[in-house]
């Protein structure tokens, strides 16, 4: 039967509960999303993809493992660049890959010790196993940096592939920087049928070559899309929502924060 998944993502959490993050309290964001989930229906799992933590402390990981570990259904984190592995599996494991139903997630760290994105050499040999050897009939990918660009001009190219990268600005300047390597090498294996990333603050759908990247917005902070560099969006913070059916098919949608909801609190 078809399993449900939702994304959080670029959650940007400080250790007090009360720190602003660039005009919004991400606390209160997270909250007000996860309040909204419950009232539509929770799903079978979440998948948070890093940046989880904006100050990197230990008191921000604890406070939100708790905060996940009470909704209830079964939950799983990655790092990105904001964030401390190593922290973070003092209060929950970094897993590799988890199994719901048909499908298969391969969960990738691509955090490098600088803002773009790595995979380790151990990381590719995991992941070529996983992917020799699947537990599923389908396999998804979850990584924090995207591997396709997604800016103007340049959607859907990797980065090597720019003809001066020196000259792009904003998110795409610190993307996954592996040459296409990830996106080439799950295009050879047609049980994989999806990628979804953080990283961009912004919602896109992009395919090449038979596969689709699924971006999505931030439970914090977005990011203006279609232009060249960071600038701070209006549009609400957000998340996906992941619908993964029998016959290896897709249905994601993007949900916004309803701001008018009761649980969201009006500014004084």
């Amino acid at each position: 039967m078809p399993v449900s998944v939702i994304q959080l993502t670029d959650l940007h959490l400080f250790a007090s509960i009360e720190q602003d993050f660039k005009g919004q309290n991400p606390w209160q964001n997270l909250q007000a999303i996860l309040q909204q989930i419950e009232r539509q229906g929770l799903p079978d799992m979440f998948l948070l993809t890093g940046d989880l933590s904006q100050d990197e402390t230990p008191e921000s990981y604890r406070i939100l493992s708790e905060r996940m570990d009470a909704v209830g259904v079964p939950w799983l984190w990655i790092p990105g660049n904001h964030d401390q592995p190593e922290l973070m599996t003092q209060y929950r494991p970094v897993e590799s890959s988890v199994c719901l139903g048909r499908w298969q997630w391969l969960l990738l760290n691509s955090n490098s010790g600088q803002p773009h994105g790595e995979l380790s050499v151990p990381t590719r040999n995991q992941l070529l196993e996983m992917l020799a050897a699947p537990r599923a009939e389908f396999q998804a990918v979850a990584v924090h940096h995207q591997p396709l660009l997604v800016g103007p001009q340049r959607q859907g190219f990797f980065h090597s592939e720019l003809a001066e990268p020196g000259q792009v600005a904003g998110i795409d300047s610190i993307p996954l920087q592996d040459d296409g390597w990830l996106w080439q090498t799950l295009c050879e294996y047609p049980h994989v049928k999806a990628v979804i990333c953080g990283h961009v603050h912004q919602s896109h759908q992009i395919e090449r070559d038979g596969l689709v990247l699924y971006t999505t917005p931030a439970t914090s902070i977005q990011f203006a899309p279609h232009i060249n560099n960071f600038e701070i969006d209006s549009q609400a913070p957000g998340y996906r929502n992941l619908t993964l059916l029998d016959d290896g098919n897709i249905i994601s949608k993007v949900e916004r924060l309803n701001l008018n909801s009761a649980a969201f609190p009006k500014p004084e």
